[in-house]
């Protein structure tokens, strides 16, 4: 997006502004006007009216943009065009948050793991019961959770924990990432299905699960004590191995989809692991897997 305002002249109106010369914040209007209106219809492919409710809200939020602005010897749309990215995630988060959304549920449902072969791994439209932890239920845990992260670690937390993921979850990353809804869904299910071999062993282990504990009813049935205790070590045995095999996809496949360093990502987790244990301590949930 090409910008034919000279970098000193913007420059020297910001500080002719910040001086107190009122004339100047008109000229830095008049400068950046276009470069604002049609920032979201050249990134983004948005439509006139999404431009034109942006150009708005950026407008009411000009001046204290400006005061935050610290010459450099970098160029100033060079700052600019990172602030405006960031103010436009901040825009559809608020009074456009649905735009992304209306637009692409229009061409995909929440039934599309039943479009293509594959799609038991993907997450969309499932609508199990989480089971539940104590008093409160596993999916108002998720939610509560994810609403006392920033935004960065609600990221890492649903791409990490993958197997929480729920539809509503689908359309924060597709704001958020500023992608189309169908493009994070495909991610989303390259993800799992890179992850087929874990699920595999964990639906094994399950298996053998259920035939124990029903061998364990059975022998207390009969009567049988030392024939239920042998099986209970068994079961606990099997227990340990069943939560060694963890559903979460590598640092290399998120990295991927993010299109990041896996250092990054690394970093990321750590971070946000350290939010949910800490936002789980406060609440008496440290029993929880996260």
């Amino acid at each position: 997006m090409k910008n034919r305002i000279p970098d000193s002249k913007i420059k020297g109106y910001i500080r002719g502004y910040k001086s107190g010369d009122e004339k100047c914040y008109s000229l830095i209007i008049s400068a950046i006007s276009q470069y604002i209106y049609n920032y979201p219809r050249i990134v983004f492919s948005s439509d006139a009216d999404v431009c034109g409710d942006f150009y708005e809200y950026i407008l009411l939020r000009l001046r204290d943009i400006i005061d935050a602005y610290r010459e450099t010897e970098a160029k100033f749309f060079t700052w600019f065009t990172v602030v405006l990215r960031n103010r436009y995630f901040n825009f559809l988060r608020g009074k456009r948050s649905n735009y992304i959304l209306k637009e692409s549920i229009d061409f995909i449902s929440f039934d599309y793991r039943n479009e293509r072969a594959g799609g038991f791994h993907n997450v969309v439209g499932d609508t199990r019961d989480y089971g539940s932890v104590g008093e409160r239920d596993y999916n108002d845990l998720i939610e509560y959770i994810v609403k006392n992260l920033r935004d960065k670690q609600r990221l890492f937390f649903h791409l990490y924990y993958i197997d929480t993921l729920r539809p509503e979850d689908l359309g924060f990353l597709a704001i958020y990432l500023g992608q189309h809804f169908r493009d994070v869904l495909l991610g989303i299910d390259r993800i799992k299905g890179s992850m087929i071999d874990r699920y595999e062993i964990k639906r094994a282990l399950l298996q053998k699960l259920t035939v124990l504990y029903y061998r364990i009813m059975r022998s207390q049935k009969q009567g049988d004590d030392e024939q239920a205790q042998e099986l209970k070590k068994k079961r606990d045995s099997l227990l340990c191995e069943y939560r060694r095999v963890k559903i979460n996809p590598s640092y290399k496949n998120i990295s991927s989809f993010l299109k990041i360093p896996q250092g990054t990502v690394s970093s990321g987790i750590l971070r946000m692991k350290q939010s949910v244990k800490q936002i789980l301590k406060e609440h008496h949930y440290e029993e929880m897997p996260f």
